[in-house]
Parts: C-alpha cells; sequence; structure tokens
C-alpha cells in the first residue's frame, strides 16, 4: 500500500511540475518578445536608457572571462571547481533553512563534499516537505543571482546597468554549474526520479529566466507581477490571443 501511494505522489507531482512546464515555457517566450525582443528594437545599445539589456548581454559575455582562464591557468581552474561545489552544497543549505531543517553538516573538501539537514519534526511526527526543492535546488536555482536582485530596488536608473550585467554573469556561473554537475546518474537526481526531477528543473529553468529577462524594463517587482500573474492570466485566458499577439514581438 505505502509502495502505491509513493508511486502515486510520484507521478501526481511529475504531471503537476510538467503542467506547470507548459505554462512558464509560455510566459518565457511572453517575456522575451515583450520585454528583451521589443527593448533591444527600441532602445538597441542605449546603456543609458533605463530598461536596457546592455547590462545583460555584457555580463553573460563577461563570464567567458573565467571559462578562459581555467584553461589556461590550472590553479584557478582547480579554484573555480572548488567554488562550483561550494555553491551547491551552499544552495542545498539555504533551500533547506526556508523548509525549517536543521543543519546537521556542511563539508567542502577536495574529496568529500555534502550537506545535510534533519527534517522538521512536530511532536511525534517527521515532516519531510520540501524534499525535491531542497534536492533539486542546486541544479536550478541561481542563488547568487537571487542575491543580487535586492540591490535593484535602490539607486539612479542608469546605473541599474550595473546590476543587471552583475545579475547575468552571476547566472552565467549557474548554467556552468549546471552543465558540470547535472548528470543522469547524479543522485540528488535519482533519488528524486528522472521523471520527477526533468518536469521540476525545467519549471524553475523557466521561471527564472522569465524573471531575468523581466527585471531590465521595469524592476524586480514589476517583473514578480508579470512572471506570476500577467503573463500566465493572458496565456490561459487566452491562449490564441497571446500566441498572435508573441508573434509580432519576433517579426524584426
Amino acid at each position: 500500500m505505502k509502495d502505491k501511494l509513493n508511486k502515486l505522489a510520484y507521478w501526481g507531482s511529475t504531471t503537476a511540475f510538467a503542467l506547470f512546464d507548459v505554462l512558464f515555457i509560455g510566459v518565457l517566450i511572453t517575456s522575451l518578445g515583450k520585454n528583451a525582443v521589443d527593448m533591444l528594437v527600441r532602445v538597441g545599445w542605449d546603456w543609458r536608457h533605463v530598461g536596457n539589456y546592455v547590462g545583460l548581454i555584457v555580463g553573460f559575455l563577461a563570464y567567458l572571462i573565467p571559462v578562459v582562464l581555467m584553461f589556461l591557468i590550472p590553479r584557478f581552474k582547480h579554484n573555480l571547481d572548488w567554488m562550483l561545489k561550494f555553491t551547491h552544497e551552499l544552495t542545498h543549505t539555504l533551500v533547506a533553512l526556508l523548509f525549517f531543517r536543521k543543519i546537521h553538516e556542511f563539508v567542502i573538501k577536495d574529496g568529500d563534499c555534502h550537506a545535510s539537514s534533519l527534517p522538521l519534526k512536530i511532536g511525534n511526527k517527521t515532516i519531510t516537505f520540501g524534499y525535491v526543492p531542497i534536492t533539486l535546488s542546486p541544479y536550478c536555482i541561481p542563488i547568487f543571482t537571487f542575491m543580487i536582485f535586492p540591490f535593484r530596488f535602490a539607486g539612479d536608473g542608469e546605473y541599474m546597468v550595473v546590476f543587471d550585467a552583475l545579475i547575468a554573469f552571476t547566472y552565467a556561473f549557474h548554467i556552468h554549474a549546471f552543465i558540470i554537475q547535472t548528470r543522469r546518474y547524479q543522485s540528488d537526481i535519482e533519488n528524486c526520479g528522472i521523471a520527477r526531477s526533468a518536469a521540476f528543473i525545467t519549471l524553475v529553468h523557466a521561471v527564472v529566466m522569465s524573471l531575468i529577462l523581466a527585471v531590465p524594463k521595469g524592476g524586480v517587482l514589476k517583473a514578480l507581477n508579470r512572471v506570476f500573474c500577467e503573463y500566465p492570466l493572458q496565456i490561459v485566458t487566452d491562449p490564441s490571443g497571446w500566441f498572435h499577439e508573441i508573434i509580432k514581438f519576433f517579426q524584426i
């Protein structure tokens, strides 16, 4: 009976994540069209214009520098590899804290990297809620990018390009970590199940990329509103109208 319930929970959550995948891939396309394509056509490379995408583009390209250094300087490669491992375990830990887990261990060594936490206990009951987000978080949550978001609430609009560059640079670092660390046989992915892992990771990536594309044009608060409210509502309530409206943004 327990095995059947676990299987039902697995495929139920996988299906839910997959349905949200469809919705937020639509949101991602919308964000790309209404934000990035729209502003690149109207503003171009005027970095002083509020809403420009120069910062994101430059920040993403700037990550090529550490990638090149990684191949040229062995010590730099060692330190970058260490940083990738550190970020992986740090993300596990910070997301575990969000679910009120007790942090048991955090170890980063050349031959041993792991973080472990204990489930929340209420009386005699053990609450395991949050297992999937905690386990899969390093593969889809750009923790340093999220740390930059709050800085975009303050300051002169024309200097937001600096924070946009940092957002893109840290997200490029996350993509690097994702490429290096995501494997079908990785224990985190195997423990959560391949189908559920793929659906959850795809969902979070679509949401994060949608937010990043929406931030320069209107700021963090407007980006959150667009990605989680405005765009999904448009897609659900008027699918055909949404599709035709988006097509025009790509007819450059």
